[in-house]
């Protein structure tokens, strides 16, 4: 079902928030069950740790792209989008202007501002927000620029993306030994959780006041 209307979006996240909260929740209880068995706890914060990133990066990626094609289906001429969203829907240009000397690729620019600004847009929403499979605190911010949504609470958190959670996972994932206190885990697990449920809000937000917008 295509994502039409706010009500669409909202019950769209709440469906993809749900199910990550309920197995992450389970594996917390997993991992309160192991304490006071050294190797089973170590175990358990590893799970835990490659978990905890596979369900960030895959609902950073899934709400992304719920927001980009609820935008695309308001129907907004290329005129009406705030300028991050254009940039979105310009990148194809961009990109056949780099990737040609030919005029042609120039002249389809000056078209597009010419005579598609008052068309309605035809905002792409598949395959634009690219994790890389390291969702780094860089390519976080910029997949956040490219919605239009503010950064401050994500910057102030690289150390904890890149250092507590990225780094960890990619330890664990090339099968390298990976010391972690249960505590930590749960630190961690919280304040991921609490940035999952920041981006929900924002999301949400942005749809609801029409942040996709060019101000009037």
């Amino acid at each position: 079902m295509k994502i039409r209307t706010t009500e669409q979006l909202i019950d769209g996240v709440a469906a993809e928030i749900s199910w990550r909260r309920k197995e992450l929740t389970d594996l917390r209880y997993l991992l309160a069950s192991a304490i006071g068995n050294r190797a089973r706890e170590e175990t358990m914060t590893r799970a835990g740790v490659a978990m905890l990133y596979a369900h960030w990066e895959g609902f950073v990626k899934a709400i992304a792209e719920m927001y980009l094609e609820f935008v695309c289906m308001q129907r907004c001429k290329n005129s009406e989008l705030a300028d991050n969203m254009l940039a979105v829907v310009l990148r194809s240009y961009f990109h056949a202007l780099g990737a040609s000397n030919k005029i042609q690729a120039s002249v389809a620019l000056v078209e597009f501002f010419r005579t598609g600004m008052q068309k309605r847009s035809t905002l792409p929403y598949r395959r634009v927000v690219r994790t890389e499979a390291n969702l780094s605190s860089t390519v976080l911010l910029e997949i956040l620029r490219t919605l239009g949504l503010e950064t401050t609470d994500y910057e102030s958190k690289r150390h904890l993306i890149d250092n507590q959670l990225l780094a960890k996972r990619n330890h664990i994932a090339h099968g390298s030994a990976l010391e972690l206190e249960p505590d930590d885990y749960l630190q961690l697990h919280d304040e991921i959780l609490a940035l999952i449920n920041l981006l929900r809000n924002q999301i949400e937000n942005a749809a609801v006041t029409g942040r996709y917008l060019q101000p009037n």
